[in-house]
């Protein structure tokens, strides 16, 4: 009988989610957790900020 995929959710500062995925992918990696562990991934959004100029 085959489990279900679960899904985990991992809370990061913002900036620092391609580290956070390198490491987990590592740590897949050296502890051989390849079956546990299908895929990692990371949402991304592209924000863009205007700032109004005003005169002094």
């Amino acid at each position: 009988m085959a489990e279900r995929a679960r899904w985990y959710v991992v809370h990061t500062y913002s900036g620092y989610e391609n580290k956070v995925k390198a490491n987990l992918e590592k740590t897949i990696e050296n502890r051989g957790l390849h079956d546990l562990i299908q895929d990692v991934q990371i949402p991304l959004e592209d924000v863009v900020e205007t700032k109004t100029i005003k005169q002094k």
